[in-house]
């Protein structure tokens, strides 16, 4: 008998990081450690470990330091996993389309009068960063870093926009973290931008961080969701995802908005022009990342529900996050948003190496349109590689984007110098030495207009292919 589709068993409307453990317990893809574990560096080798076996989510309930706290870690870590979360299959490709829809149909959130968020409320003297399980997740990390799977919340000071993004946080003291990241040279700003686009006033930013969301907002926050035409960002792609709206909360401190189910918010301000060194900390690009010239952000106020989870990931090439997947998503709607190009049919982005490859395949309609795609990545964002395919590849399957390159693409016609990207600005300009800069190239390996006669490209057409996929259960195949 076959197993039943996750469709079933998917979690109706999980809207915190509690109701989302319970779902993974239900569908057998939790494990509780009781063992006693070391914060410093050995839960980071576990987490690192069991995603390298395809293990399970992992509550560690007896953390040393920290007696009735724990720590979750690798909730998002297999295409399991997000299937559970999105109502799908095992299936890439079918999560990718769940993802791009719920950007593309955001569901606004709603404000409530409070939440579980609140339910401590601890200021002045009582703010103390250190008293929640917070590991030292790499041999080399500079220190504790609690913001991985969590969002800085920022407030855009020309639109009014809110932004949440995921950036490296590091704990300086009881009550102050570096904050690197954040700084977009594209489209959307991000939070280092509010900051400063606030200084060049003489004005300090606000700022609230959001610990332990359920796994939409989770997903939401790591990645760049593109503000549509009515303003709603990463609150709302994540209402989408989850078929249910995001419900949010005022903060205590400011006008900012705050998920009301997430476990911990902190509060507080970016000090106005000030710098101080962050790192290092272990990036999913493969290496260590430091800077000299990462904003300070004094906390004021810590609000939690009662005996609060963490939630936080390992960063590594392989990690508990669907980078890929969600950036993806995110560059292909803001190509199709920005650039017009409502041919392409899908980007991804495999997350290999520092700046990246991104391969996109779309619907070629002259000799000019791979070149105009490639101009449109470079002047959206910072990728070095691109390679455009026709849309009847398989952008995930490397044995038919590797046949396309070498098969296809002349190296004195088809690969092409692209934009000289600047050291990378997201990690705080004056750090050249840590992020030098990189010029893009471009391999334009598609069929339909390039010189010669070649014979019909030996494949499954998509529309056959999703049909046999309708009856994969019927057809009792794992």
């Amino acid at each position: 008998m076959s197993a039943p589709s996750l469709r079933e068993t998917k979690p109706a409307g999980s809207n915190s990081l509690r109701s989302w453990l319970e779902a993974l317990d239900a569908a057998g893809l939790l494990y509780r450690v009781n063992a006693e574990v070391d914060p410093v560096h050995e839960i980071g080798a576990i987490c690192a470990r069991s995603i390298d076996r395809g293990g399970p989510a992992i509550l560690f309930e007896n953390v040393t330091g920290y007696p009735g706290l724990a720590l979750a870690a690798n909730l998002l870590s297999s295409d399991r996993h997000l299937a559970l979360a999105f109502g799908t299959e095992e299936d890439e490709h079918e999560i990718y389309q769940a993802l791009v829809r719920g950007m593309q149909h955001r569901l606004p959130s709603v404000i409530v009068e409070t939440g579980p968020c609140k339910e401590e409320i601890f200021s002045g003297d009582d703010v103390d960063l250190y008293k929640f399980p917070t590991p030292t997740w790499h041999e080399l990390d500079g220190g504790q870093y609690p913001v991985t799977t969590g969002g800085v919340i920022t407030r855009d000071p020309n639109t009014g926009n809110l932004n949440m993004g995921s950036y490296r946080c590091m704990i300086k003291d009881r009550n102050t973290l570096s904050m690197s990241g954040g700084i977009r040279t594209f489209k959307d700003p991000g939070g280092g931008n509010h900051v400063l686009a606030n200084e060049a006033q003489g004005d300090p930013t606000p700022v609230a961080i959001a610990l332990g969301m359920d796994p939409y907002l989770s997903l939401a926050t790591g990645t760049g969701v593109p503000v549509d035409e009515e303003g709603l960002g990463e609150f709302d792609a994540a209402g989408a995802w989850r078929g249910s709206p995001t419900e949010l909360v005022r903060a205590e401190l400011s006008d900012l908005l705050v998920p009301a189910q997430a476990e911990v918010v902190l509060e507080g301000e970016f000090v106005p022009n000030s710098r101080v060194e962050e790192g290092p900390h272990g990036e999913a690009t493969g290496f260590y990342g430091r800077t000299t010239r990462a904003f300070e952000i004094k906390v004021h106020s810590i609000t939690h529900r009662k005996n609060p989870v963490s939630y936080g990931l390992i960063c590594r090439l392989l990690e508990d996050y669907p980078r890929a997947l969600l950036r993806s998503g995110s560059f292909q709607t803001l190509l199709m948003r920005d650039a017009g190009l409502t041919n392409i049919r899908e980007a991804y982005f495999p997350e290999v190496g520092q700046l990246g490859l991104i391969i996109i395949s779309a619907s070629i309609q002259d000799p000019d349109e791979p070149r105009r795609i490639m101009d449109a990545v470079w002047e959206n964002g910072h990728w070095r590689w691109v390679v455009v395919v026709d849309e009847d590849c398989d952008v995930r399957n490397w044995w038919d984007v590797m046949w396309r390159v070498t098969s296809l693409a002349d190296p004195d016609k088809h690969i092409v110098p692209g934009k000289e990207h600047p050291a990378d600005a997201g990690h705080q300009a004056g750090d050249k030495d840590f992020n030098p800069p990189r010029r893009g190239l471009g391999i334009d390996a598609t069929l339909r207009f390039k010189d010669g006669t070649f014979p019909p490209v030996n494949t499954i057409s998509r529309e056959l292919m999703s049909r046999v996929a309708g009856r994969w259960r019927e057809l009792g195949l794992p």
